[in-house]
């Protein structure tokens, strides 16, 4: 997966994620900001990938799990009911505040998702994203801390990546790819600063959830109109070569594939220090050097 780490004391440290943390006594590992653990490999790439028990075996063998292997469940149709933290039953006055006056989305932009339920603050305060199915049924969400001086983010307990948060808009043709909602939100908003309130809704946009294209496979097998994506990855390490990798798969497999990354690290940041510019470049499918 591209993945470096460094030894920290008696575990290993993930250079591109510091809170992926690898047991050196084969206990396994555990990624703290997403809450995730497992014993092996195939843990690993069932629960941080979201593939199925077969699609983990191939994934590491490099063939057909089922010449090899006598079928097993697919861990996807036996996850157990997505777990959400309750709402509140106040005002959304922190989530709301946390989103315009700290990361810089507008009012109306928040004020859509909100209404859609995509978005609500639960009873701690926090910033709850949800993703949904085609039938409206929840199926993704992720937490994120509204104070600033303390710092959490998370996935709901047995969360779907395939469903992560996304933005359906009029165009499906082509898709805007994100690693976090916040930076989708950040998108929505610099379009509408662009040209004008709402005009956000003309595009499509969907999250990864990191940098996996769990999200992104899920969302072509469900769109096949879908020609062009439009990567909009972080400007790190990890960023880079995920859309290294995904522009030559997703090129082979007959897509246009358009990448730009941020004047900064991400495209909230790009928002929040008013760096609209790169916002439609197609982009020349190369990545540049990231600011450290």
């Amino acid at each position: 997966m591209g993945f470096e780490f460094k030894q920290a004391g008696k575990y290993y440290q993930c250079r591109q994620h510091d809170s992926l943390v690898v047991c050196p006594d084969r206990k396994g590992f555990v990624w703290n900001s997403r809450n995730i653990s497992g014993g092996d490999c195939i843990d690993f790439l069932v629960k941080v990938e979201g593939k199925s028990f077969f699609e983990a075996i191939e994934a590491i063998i490099g063939e057909n799990a089922s010449v090899t292997y006598k079928p097993a469940p697919d861990y996807k149709s036996e996850k157990s009911q997505l777990e959400l933290p309750e709402p509140t039953t106040d005002k959304y006055s922190r989530v709301f505040a946390y989103l315009s006056q700290t990361r810089g989305i507008s009012a109306s932009v928040i004020s859509d998702f909100i209404k859609s339920k995509q978005i609500y603050q639960d009873t701690r305060g926090n910033c709850v994203f949800v993703g949904r199915d085609e039938n409206g049924v929840e199926r993704f969400g992720c937490i994120r801390g509204t104070l600033t001086e303390k710092k959490y983010r998370g996935d709901c307990k047995n969360s779907d990546k395939r469903y992560a948060f996304r933005q359906i808009g009029e165009d499906t043709t082509r898709i805007y790819i994100f690693e976090a909602p916040i930076d989708l939100l950040s998108h929505c908003t610099m379009t509408d600063n662009v040209f004008g309130t709402g005009a956000y809704k003309k595009q499509t946009r969907i999250t990864l959830g990191g940098t996996s294209d769990v999200a992104l496979d899920a969302f072509l097998e469900r769109h096949k109109e879908v020609r062009v994506l439009n990567f909009r990855l972080d400007n790190d390490e990890a960023g880079i070569s995920a859309v290294k990798k995904y522009k030559e798969k997703y090129l082979a497999l007959g897509y246009k594939v358009n990448a730009v990354f941020s004047r900064n690290k991400d495209v909230n940041e790009d928002l929040i220090k008013k760096e609209n510019r790169n916002l439609y470049a197609s982009g020349n499918n190369q990545t540049r050097k990231f600011k450290r």
